[in-house]
């Protein structure tokens, strides 16, 4: 008990000296910062520490849910339909889609499952481009659809919080745009996991 102690004391010293560094270094830029950014940061450390993969602290992920009374094949085709759906209603359009054997295999051989898909609104991209050309790196807003070993298929797409609020506050307007794009990349994955299930 004494040892754990003494473990937490250094823990939150050394906390306190990094806080102090960083307030010192950067103290004039971080009063720019996004409120929320400190959480997600740390949120993010947490999942790559634990899991020790990085792509784990960037990407949220739902599993398909592949009804008794269908397919993979199927429930896969119905979660394109409702992604597809969900992207031009907020105003994101397909703009790229790539199946990729795994192993050498595609999925009708015997392969595992891989599907990219890619969307964007050419107007909204614009606006970001022109705030900040490294947005660039951001689009278009991805989609994968892949089966794991065990047969599980999952849909991924990169979490958005850390572009939007990881740095200086967006202007208004760019938060606003953000957001959407966001919630239809969250809700994409989301009601396309059941959307088998739904139907």
């Amino acid at each position: 008990m004494k040892l754990l102690k003494a473990l937490f004391t250094i823990i939150g010293a050394l906390v306190v000296v990094g806080l102090l560094i960083v307030g010192i270094k950067y103290g004039g830029s971080l009063t720019k910062m996004d409120g929320k950014a400190l959480g997600l940061y740390m949120d993010m450390a947490d999942k790559v520490l634990t899991t020790g993969d990085p792509a784990k602290g960037m990407v949220i992920k739902r599993k398909l849910i592949i009804p008794e009374d269908s397919t993979k094949a199927e429930a896969i085709e119905a979660a394109i339909e409702v992604m597809d759906e969900i992207a031009d209603e907020h105003g994101l359009a397909k703009v790229d889609s790539k199946i990729m054997p795994r192993d050498g295999k595609f999925m009708k051989d015997g392969g595992k499952y891989t599907q990219i898909r890619h969307y964007c609104s050419p107007s909204i991209a614009d606006i970001f481009l022109n705030h900040s050309g490294e947005f660039v790196g951001f689009m278009p807003c991805r989609v994968g659809i892949v089966e794991d070993n065990n047969g599980d298929v999952w849909l991924y797409t990169m979490g958005l919080d850390l572009m939007i609020h990881g740095g200086h506050e967006l202007p208004p307007k760019l938060l606003e745009y953000a957001e959407t794009v966001k919630e239809a990349m969250e809700q994409m994955i989301i009601k396309g996991s059941t959307a088998a299930e739904d139907e």
